[in-house]
């Protein structure tokens, strides 16, 4: 007798649509009253909802609901949601390849899905072939892969997600709401694709990791006095290197500001304000009452002990404050005495007044803006050449941090500040990061409000969104344009500067203002103004220059023809924006922008 899935038990079945598609089930659900009972229990949803979506946004508040009994949540329905929301992420995704007019609302549609889109977006971002699929290449055994433009503007899209996850917590600490250290610290790893952290939750239960594996470590440590606690969590953090810097590491090295980088990377190497905000979480978890303080050049940690004790576990007559103590957990497990501490401040000419502020307990906003200088002082350093910077963390993403979080947290009384950070930022929202339109309305804008800035700021706004709500012109290689010589995608070597380049689009003449003709020389090429020019995106040799679109006449142009793994590794990070592939026959890109060049 051959059996039918009607003589399975319903366990069976469970079992067996686990390991099916979610569209399996609810196809078996149509076929009779038996199996629709089967494929609608929440179990079987919560099972379908936890394997095939990882990322939450906190509004469906999932911990607490996969911790429910099944039967009180709608499973199914959430599991639909979810769907719905993917389908939705990917076709506006789809639009935003499709056409380079409205991409500020489509991607401002797909973050208001929040936390949600993320999977779709990661999904996106792995893409390894298609017609999108820019190249493969084999730079080593391994095969190493390369972006297309879908990889590229799910990225873009990614790290506009993250960014809009960081920002409100620094505009939280704006107007005095509490916000927690490693919260303010994490929004700064949002910022950096390199820290593998995509929400603050994640970096929290990264330190939670370190609570239990200290406990389990040192399972007595709750037996001991408040300065033994002290003392045993500093050693123990020091001696698994989560505090601290290796030795022959530049101490400025960008990625040291990075309380996620520190965390997950192998070394844990973190400068003094990191390796304190690492101690602090840990020792609060324990019972510690420790916190940051901001001690001129160097931030220590000041432990101080309950009401009515003594950091040796004494009782203080009449509820007394006992005496803190101060640690260096960058430098190792020693108390720092607080006549040191003093004595120093004494040196640097400190007032009494001064001197109690510098020995407290420093606010959040107060680390955070000093994160903010470190990372610039770091980028500073690496900028002027010093030995041992080669920087993993992207420098513009980090910059791009380091002035939002400073231009949140200067003060109203403080205009001139703002006024210096502005155009800084300003500059790198409009040339890397354009998709953040919607959060420099939103947090930016504001902070002018009554400054002769705030009109200029929403003019720039206006002008970004009306160009793009503007139709590319269609530029076809037709009547004037047929002696247009080369195309989008090739590559060439300017015959002048000797750089490599790739052509990104053209003109039938020089379309550049005067200024710019006379600065340039341009009438004084042979050709004058009045021959081909040509966008172009300028290579060296290991990587994609910083300002690297430049403005090239058809003259000084000398087509190559590369293989692949000719052209620099860091052309992967921005091809997509412009092209789909690498054409191995023709030897150049695929162009993207067809709505603009459709004869390339």
């Amino acid at each position: 007798m051959v059996m039918s899935l009607d003589h399975l038990p319903e366990e069976i079945l469970h079992a067996i649509l686990c390991y099916l598609h979610p569209r399996s089930a609810a196809a078996l659900e149509q076929t009779s009253r038996r199996f629709k009972s089967v494929t609608s229990v929440p179990l079987l949803w919560r099972h379908y909802c936890a394997s095939h979506f990882k990322s939450w946004d906190r509004k469906h508040d999932i911990l607490h609901k996969i911790v429910a009994p099944p039967s009180e949540v709608n499973w199914k329905a959430l599991f639909v949601l979810r769907s719905e929301t993917d389908r939705a992420v990917t076709r506006l995704l789809d639009s935003i390849l499709a056409s380079q007019t409205g991409r500020i609302e489509k991607f401002r549609a797909v973050i208001d899905f929040g936390y949600d889109a993320k999977d779709t977006l990661v999904r996106h971002s792995e893409v390894e072939s298609g017609e999108d699929y820019l190249a493969r290449r084999f730079d080593s055994p391994a095969d190493v892969y390369v972006h297309c433009r879908s990889r590229y503007y799910a990225r873009a899209l990614l790290t506009c997600l993250h960014r809009s996850i960081a920002v409100p917590e620094w505009a939280k600490l704006r107007r005095g709401e509490p916000v927690s250290l490693e919260r303010a610290l994490g929004a700064f790893d949002l910022f950096i694709p390199e820290s593998g952290y995509g929400d603050l939750d994640e970096i929290k239960h990264t330190l939670d990791d370190l609570v239990i594996q200290y406990q389990a470590a040192d399972p007595e440590s709750r037996t001991l006095t408040p300065r033994q606690q002290a003392l045993s969590l500093s050693s123990w953090l020091r001696d698994h290197d989560l505090t601290g810097i290796e030795i022959g590491r530049e101490y400025h090295a960008l990625e040291h500001n990075f309380l996620g980088l520190a965390l997950n990377s192998q070394g844990h190497n973190s400068l003094p304000l990191i390796s304190a905000a690492i101690y602090c979480y840990v020792a609060r978890e324990i019972g510690l009452n420790a916190h940051p303080c901001g001690f001129p050049f160097h931030v220590h940690v000041i432990v101080t002990p309950n009401p009515g004790f003594d950091m040796n576990g004494e009782a203080l007559s009449g509820g007394e404050i006992g005496t803190p103590m101060y640690l260096d957990p960058f430098r190792g497990a020693r108390e720092t005495p607080l006549a040191d501490l003093r004595d120093q401040l004494v040196f640097l000419g400190a007032s009494e007044t001064e001197q109690a502020a510098f020995l407290g307990p420093s606010q959040t906003s107060e680390i955070v803006q000093r994160c903010s200088r470190n990372i610039w002082t770091s980028i500073d350093s690496a900028s002027q050449g010093a030995p041992g910077h080669t920087s993993s963390v992207d420098v513009v993403s980090a910059k791009y941090a380091s002035l939002w979080s400073s231009m949140l947290l200067t003060g109203n009384s403080r205009p001139m500040d703002l006024r210096h950070h502005l155009p800084l930022l300003m500059e790198l929202f409009a040339t890397d990061f354009p998709s953040d339109i919607f959060l420099v309305e939103q947090y930016i804008v504001p902070l002018f409000q009554g400054l002769f800035e705030h009109e200029h700021i929403l003019e720039s706004l206006h002008v970004m969104r009306a160009v793009d709500e503007i139709p590319k012109q269609v530029r076809r290689r037709t009547g004037e344009n047929q002696n247009i010589r080369f195309m989008v995608g090739q590559v060439f070597r300017h015959r002048r500067y000797h750089y490599r380049a790739i052509i990104t689009g053209w003109d039938r003449e020089c379309g550049a203002g005067e200024q710019w003709m006379r600065r340039m020389g341009i009438d004084r090429l042979q050709a004058g103004r009045h021959q081909s020019f040509y966008h172009v995106l300028s290579l060296t040799t290991f990587r994609v220059e910083d300002g690297s679109v430049r403005y090239v006449a058809e003259e000084n142009i000398d087509l190559i023809l590369p293989v692949l793994s000719d052209l620099p590794t860091g052309l992967t990070s921005i091809a997509g924006k412009h092209f789909k592939r690498w054409d191995e026959e023709s030897r150049a890109f695929v162009s993207n922008m067809r709505d603009e060049y459709p004869d390339n």
